[in-house]
C-alpha cells in the first residue's frame, strides 16, 4: 500500500512539473523555441563529437585511406604454408582511370551528385532540400549523400547501432568523406566509386558490370549503355536490365535527361541515345571451389578478431586492403579428400534424385507441385493472358530446347530440356556440406560448405538444418549422467502422449513390442525408447547437456528434440561429437592459426583453450561404446563395407520425409560430419532407402576416413575399452522388467558373441554394398519421417507411383 502511495506521489509531481513547463511555453513561446534550438544544437554537436572520437567505431585514418587507391592483397595459407586463396578489395576487378570515359563520369555526376565538382565531400544544399521537402513537406526529394559519401559507405559499410543507426552512420560517412576529399582529387574519387559500387547479381565494380551486361570493357561502353549502368545503381534489383528491361530502359532515359539538363549532352545526342535496350548478357562463369567456403569462414573468424584488436593507428584491420598473411589450420590432403568425396557423392545422388524424387508433403505429390510451378512461369502466364489454347500451352511446356543448367565443377552448360524438366531440376537439386575437426584441439582440418561455390554461396557447414537422429547421443549422454545404465531395458511400445497434443512417435520400421537395452536402442535408432529416455531425463537436463557440448543454437523445449526436430548447424553438431570423441572435453573449433602483417610481424597466434568437461569419463566411455554399436550392428553398419582398419564410432540421422541426411563419424583424433539434403523442403527422395543419412551422408565421411587409413604415419588410432561387449542383449521379446531380470542371469549371450566374431574372422568376408542404392542388405535405417504426424503419409515407391 505504501509503495502504491509513493508511486502516486511521483506521478503527481511529474504531472505538476509538466503542466508548469507547458504554461511557461505558452507564456514565452519565442524564448522556449530558442532554448529548444540551443538544446538541439548542443545534442547534435555532442553526437558529432562522440562519433569523431570513435565511440561508435574508430574512423579510418588518412594514412589508411591513402592505401585504398592501391590496396594490398591478403593471402590465406593452409597448415603446410601453401597459399590457398587471396582477399582483394571485396573481390572486385578494378578498372583504371583510362577505362572510365567521360560519358560514364558525366552520367554519374548528373544523376547522383550534380554539384560534385563544387563541394568538398558534403553538399549542404542537398541536405537542406532533404530537410524541407522530405521531412517537412513529406515529399520524396531523394537522398542527400554525395558521391564521396557513397564511396565511404561502399568501402566501410554501415553497422547496426544500439540506437540512431541511420544518423550515426550518416555522420560517420560525413567525416570519412571529408578526409577522402582532402586526399584524392575528384577523378580518383569517381574511380573509387565505380570500383566499389554494387550493380546487383553479386557484381561489384564497373568492369565486371560492363562485362556481365554488355560483354565489353568499361572503355567500350556507348552512351546508352553507360546511362543504363548508372541508372541501375538507384535500385540494382528493381532496375536489373536482364529481368526488367522496360524498367531499365525508362531509368536509362531518366539518366539521359539529367545529362541533358546539366548540358553534358546536346538535344541531338539525347534523341540519338533513345534506342531500344540491347544486352549481350554473360552468364556467370564457374568460380573455383577449392577452399572457397573455408575462405569465407576464415573471413568471418578474422572479422570477429579484428573487431576486438584494432591496429595501432586505430583502424580495424581489413583483409581486403592491409596485405595480411593468414595461416590456417586447413590440411590440404584432408581438404582434397573431402572435396572429392562430396562431389562424387553429390553427382551419384543427383542422378538418383532426378529419377526418384517425390513431394510427400504436397497433396497430390510431385505432379501437383510441378503443375503449380509451371503455371506460375511467366511465359506460360503470358500465353494464357493472350488466349493461347491449352494444346499450344502444353506443347510449349513439353518442347525440349537448350536451357542453362549448372554442372558441378563446370558451371552453366546448355542442356536439352523441356520447361517442366528445367523446373524439376531446379527444385530437386541436392546440396551438401562436410567438415573435419581435430577432436583434441578444435583445429578445422577440412571444410567444404557446398556442392559448388560458383552455384551457391550458402555455407551448409554453418547453416542451421534439422538434425534428425544425430541429436540422440546428446540425450543418451544426459541420461547416463542422470543415472541410467547401458543395460537398462525399456519397452518398445507405441505410445500416444496426450500431454503433447496426442503426439505419437513411431519407429522407422513400424515394429513395436518387446524391449531394447539402452545401447541397443541407440544402435538401432529406436524412437520409442529414445523418447522414453528423453522424458525420464528431463528437458532441462538435455538442453543443458547440449549447451555444455558446444551447441549454441536456441533449442525448442519439447520432447521431440531427441528425434532431431531442432535446427542446428553441422559445425555445432561436430563440436558436440568432438567432446564424445576426445573423452569428454569441450572444444572450440577454429580456423586461424596465426596472423602476420605484410612485414612479418605476428598480430595473432592461436592457443587452443580448455573449455571444461561435458560429462564424466565413465559415461563418455559408455557412450563411445554404444556409438560403436551404431556401426557394428545398427544404422551405420554400411561403414563396415569400407573396411576401415579402425573402430570408427558415429551416428546417422534422417529427417522428415527424407529431406536431410546426416552422418557424423569419430576417431579419437578426428571428427568428420556431413549433411546432404535439398533447400526446397517440398522435395525429397521417394524412399528412405535412398534418402537416409546412411545412404547420402555416410559415404562422404567413410571415404575421408578410408583415405586417412592409408597414411604411412597414421593420424588415426582406435578407441580402447575395458570390455569387448555390453553384457546384455540389444533386444529381447519380453517386457522391460522381464528383460532386465533375464539379463542378470543370461550366461549365453557373451559366449554367442565371441563365437560369432570368431567365425567372422575366419570367413573374413566384407559386407557387400548394393551398387544401385548403396545400402547394406538388412541394415536398419533411422528416420523421423512419421514421428510427429498423426496420420501416416503414403510414401511413393521407386517408380514414383502413389
Amino acid at each position: 500500500m505504501m509503495i502504491l502511495e509513493g508511486v502516486k506521489k511521483v506521478l503527481a509531481g511529474t504531472w505538476s512539473r509538466f503542466m508548469r513547463l507547458l504554461a511557461y511555453i505558452r507564456q514565452h513561446p519565442f524564448k522556449s523555441l530558442l532554448f529548444a534550438a540551443i538544446a538541439g544544437f548542443c545534442s547534435l554537436f555532442l553526437l558529432f563529437l562522440v562519433i569523431y572520437l570513435g565511440a561508435f567505431g574508430k574512423l579510418p585514418t588518412k594514412a589508411y585511406l591513402k592505401s585504398l587507391k592501391n590496396p594490398v592483397t591478403s593471402t590465406i595459407y593452409a597448415s603446410n604454408k601453401e597459399p590457398i586463396g587471396y582477399y582483394y578489395l571485396q573481390n572486385r576487378s578494378n578498372a583504371d582511370s583510362s577505362q572510365i570515359k567521360s560519358a560514364l563520369m558525366q552520367a554519374l555526376v548528373a544523376t547522383e551528385d550534380s554539384r560534385f565538382y563544387e563541394h568538398k565531400g558534403i553538399d549542404y544544399r542537398s541536405y537542406g532540400r532533404v530537410l524541407i521537402k522530405s521531412i517537412i513537406l513529406q515529399q520524396n526529394a531523394g537522398g542527400g549523400s554525395t558521391i564521396t559519401q557513397q564511396v565511404a559507405k561502399n568501402l566501410f559499410g554501415r553497422e547496426k547501432q544500439f540506437f540512431l543507426s541511420t544518423p550515426i552512420n550518416k555522420i560517420r560517412e560525413i567525416f570519412i568523406a571529408r578526409r577522402l576529399e582532402s586526399i584524392y582529387d575528384k577523378e580518383d574519387i569517381i574511380l573509387l566509386y565505380f570500383n566499389t559500387v554494387s550493380f546487383g547479381e553479386n557484381v561489384y565494380g564497373i568492369e565486371k558490370a560492363a562485362l556481365r551486361f554488355f560483354n565489353k570493357g568499361p572503355e567500350e561502353l556507348t552512351l546508352p549503355e553507360s546511362a543504363t549502368l548508372v541508372g541501375l545503381l538507384k535500385a540494382p534489383s528493381y532496375y536489373n536490365p536482364r529481368r526488367y528491361p522496360e524498367r531499365a530502359e525508362q531509368r536509362r532515359n531518366v539518366v539521359l535527361s539529367q545529362m541533358l539538363k546539366y548540358a553534358y549532352i546536346t538535344p541531338e545526342i539525347f534523341e540519338e541515345a533513345q534506342v531500344p535496350l540491347k544486352l549481350d548478357y554473360q552468364t556467370p562463369k564457374k568460380v573455383s571451389s577449392f577452399s572457397a567456403y573455408f575462405k569465407d569462414y576464415v573471413a568471418s573468424e578474422f572479422a570477429a578478431w579484428a573487431a576486438e584488436n584494432p591496429a595501432p593507428d586505430g583502424h580495424i584491420y581489413d583483409l581486403e586492403a592491409d596485405g595480411l598473411n593468414i595461416y590456417t589450420t586447413l590440411n590440404t590432403n584432408i581438404q582434397k579428400y573431402a572435396e572429392a568425396a562430396l562431389h562424387r557423392q553429390a553427382d551419384n545422388l543427383q542422378k538418383l534424385m532426378d529419377t526418384y524424387w517425390a513431394a510427400a508433403t504436397i497433396e497430390g505429390g510431385k505432379e501437383v507441385l510441378l503443375k503449380t510451378l509451371v503455371d506460375q512461369n511467366r511465359e506460360v502466364a503470358r500465353m494464357r493472358e493472350s488466349a493461347k489454347t491449352e494444346t499450344e500451352i502444353e506443347a510449349f511446356i513439353k518442347e525440349k530446347r537448350k536451357r542453362k543448367y549448372w554442372v558441378i565443377g563446370k558451371g552453366y552448360e546448355d542442356q536439352m530440356q523441356s520447361l517442366e524438366d528445367s523446373i524439376a531440376k531446379s527444385i530437386n537439386r541436392l546440396h551438401a556440406g562436410v567438415i573435419a575437426v581435430s577432436s583434441a584441439s578444435g583445429r578445422i582440418m577440412g571444410y567444404v560448405g557446398g556442392i559448388d561455390y560458383g552455384f551457391s554461396q550458402i555455407d551448409n557447414v554453418v547453416a542451421p538444418r534439422q538434425v534428425g537422429s544425430t541429436f540422440k547421443p546428446i540425450t543418451y549422454l544426459a541420461a547416463l549422467q542422470a543415472g541410467e545404465e547401458p543395460c537398462n531395458y525399456y519397452d518398445n511400445n507405441l505410445i500416444t502422449y496426450s500431454k503433447y497434443e496426442d503426439w505419437r512417435p513411431r519407429n522407422s520400421n513400424n515394429k513395436y513390442g518387446g524391449s531394447y537395452s539402452m545401447h541397443g536402442a541407440l544402435a538401432n535408432s529406436i524412437n520409442t525408447v529414445s523418447v522414453t529416455l528423453q522424458l525420464r531425463t528431463g528437458m532441462d537436463r538435455v538442453l543443458d547437456q547440449a549447451k555444455k557440448m558446444g551447441i549454441d543454437s536456441e533449442l525448442p523445449h519439447v520432447p521431440s528434440i531427441v528425434l532431431g526436430t531442432a535446427d542446428i548447424s553441422l559445425l555445432e553438431m561436430v563440436t558436440a561429437y568432438a567432446s564424445i570423441s576426445n573423452g569428454g572435453n569441450k572444444i572450440k573449433p577454429y580456423a586461424i592459426d596465426r596472423i602476420e602483417d605484410e612485414h612479418g610481424n605476428i598480430l595473432f597466434d592461436a592457443k587452443p583453450r580448455y573449455e571444461g568437461r561435458v560429462a564424466s569419463t565413465e559415461n563418455i566411455k559408455a557412450l563411445q561404446k554404444m556409438m560403436e554399436g551404431v556401426i557394428s550392428e545398427g544404422t551405420g553398419s554400411r561403414l563396415l563395407g569400407y573396411e576401415i582398419p579402425y573402430n570408427i564410432i558415429g551416428k546417422t540421422g534422417t529427417t522428415q520425409n527424407n529431406g536431410d541426411g546426416w552422418f557424423i563419424g569419430c576417431s579419437p583424433e578426428l571428427v568428420v560430419g556431413s549433411w546432404v539434403g535439398t533447400f526446397d523442403k517440398r522435395v525429397q527422395f521417394a524412399s528412405t532407402n535412398m534418402g537416409s543419412g546412411a545412404n547420402t551422408a555416410l559415404p562422404i565421411v567413410a571415404s575421408i576416413f578410408k583415405n586417412l587409413s592409408y597414411w604411412k604415419r597414421p593420424l588415426l588410432t582406435n578407441f580402447e575399452y575395458n570390455f569387448d561387449y555390453f553384457p546384455c542383449r540389444p533386444f529381447v521379446e519380453s517386457s522391460a522388467v522381464e528383460a532386465y531380470e533375464f539379463a542378470q542371469t543370461d550366461s549365453t549371450y557373451l559366449q554367442e558373441l565371441r563365437i560369432r566374431d570368431t567365425l567372422e574372422i575366419l570367413v573374413d568376408a566384407p559386407i557387400t554394398i548394393d551398387s544401385v542404392q548403396g545400402i547394406v542388405p538388412g541394415a536398419s535405417l533411422d528416420t523421423i519421417a512419421k514421428d510427429s504426424l498423426p496420420l501416416e503419409l503414403p510414401i511413393p515407391d521407386i517408380d514414383g507411383n502413389q
